[in-house]
């Protein structure tokens, strides 16, 4: 793409490169205990930048909460500034994090998986978790 700029004297043209933009999408089954588990592994050197995240419960189960995070700790309070969000799952439903623009959603550090875990009690059923997302240099 070529951009003209004009200035009292001359032309300028100016070469601009958009970052190539690709949406992933991951779909995952959730465990049944409080364990952390990795929802999304980068790929060697690049960062996870969060578009969206949807969990979905398919059978009656009760309320639960759920914890999103990055890195590899136990839980969420690990360290409180790579959380990204605590999702209230109700019975037989679904909910999901905002949906972030380009360039918008919490990014984790380079090589940091995206975790999450059940918090309180765990549920006794597979939910469903689709992440969508971005890699980045």
């Amino acid at each position: 793409m070529t951009t003209g700029r004009r200035s009292s004297r001359s032309v300028h043209s100016v070469n601009v490169r958009r970052r190539s933009y690709v949406a992933l999408v991951n779909a995952h089954d959730s465990n049944t205990s409080n364990t952390r588990e990795t929802l999304v592994t980068p790929s060697k050197g690049k960062r996870i930048r969060l578009l969206r995240v949807r969990v979905i419960q398919e059978q009656a189960d009760g309320r639960h909460l759920w914890e999103l995070y990055y890195g590899t700790g136990a839980d969420i309070t690990t360290d409180a500034s790579k959380a990204v969000d605590i999702l209230d799952v109700p019975n037989l439903g679904e909910v999901s994090t905002r949906t972030f623009l380009r360039d918008q959603g919490p990014r984790g550090a380079r090589d940091e998986v995206l975790s999450g875990r059940w918090l309180g009690t765990a549920p006794t059923t597979v939910h469903k978790i689709i992440v969508e997302y971005t890699e980045e240099s």
